[in-house]
């Protein structure tokens, strides 16, 4: 009985020890899994700005911006009209022959009003006060790692169209991965954060 204690009292240690070990590996993870939420949230953000910026851009000059340095131009110097949509209803008269079987006759036209500066439009002081447009190539809290930015022209089906897909290589998360191995995942949520796509007409965030 005596051996038992002493036993007992000499494991007690240990046994706090690995208790300890256990629960802090366990807080770590917990830690770990919350910074990577927050971190991926403001990339998530971020590449919905770019894409936004592109958006604009691709509405103006046809083609979206190969370069970051066009980009950032554009937000920083370039202008973006707003642009009015007016619906025109037409009711149909009893002797047109779709009178019984359509609603009436719409028409969407577009009425130029004036124009913005790219910047305010995009990216108005209310709502993103700490906008800088000479860190919107960088990944947030990679020490100035740039996105990955690919933009080309394709042929889909005898139709040239533009593509463009924009990805975050460096994510805080280890277990996202395009290729792995040699292998490509099969998960396009479990890949590297990104929106667009390199052969097909989109601009969707894997996360969406």
């Amino acid at each position: 009985m005596i051996k038992i204690k002493i036993i007992s009292y000499l494991l007690l240690p240990l046994v706090i020890f690995l208790g300890y070990k256990l629960y802090d590996g366990i807080n770590e993870k917990v830690e770990l899994d919350k910074a990577i939420q927050r971190s991926e949230n403001i990339v998530k953000a971020k590449l919905k700005m770019i894409r936004s910026a592109q958006k604009a851009y691709l509405d103006k000059y046809g083609d979206y911006a190969s370069e970051w340095e066009e980009l950032e131009r554009f937000v920083r110097e370039d202008t973006i009209f707003n642009v009015e949509k007016v619906e025109i209803i037409t009711p149909r008269k009893r002797n047109d022959p779709l009178y019984y079987t359509r609603t009436d006759s719409v028409r969407i036209e577009y009425d130029t009003i004036d124009f913005a500066l790219a910047k305010e439009k995009l990216f108005p002081l209310e709502q993103y006060p700490t906008f800088d447009v000479e860190n919107i190539r960088y990944v947030p809290n990679t020490n100035k790692k740039e996105f990955e930015l690919f933009t080309a022209e394709v042929d889909k089906g005898g139709v040239t169209v533009d593509v463009i897909e924009v990805v975050d290589k460096y994510p805080l998360d280890k277990t996202r991965y395009d290729f792995k191995n040699g292998k490509p995942n099969k998960i396009p949520k479990r890949m590297f954060l990104r929106f667009g796509s390199r052969t097909e007409v989109t601009t969707a965030g894997n996360w969406e």
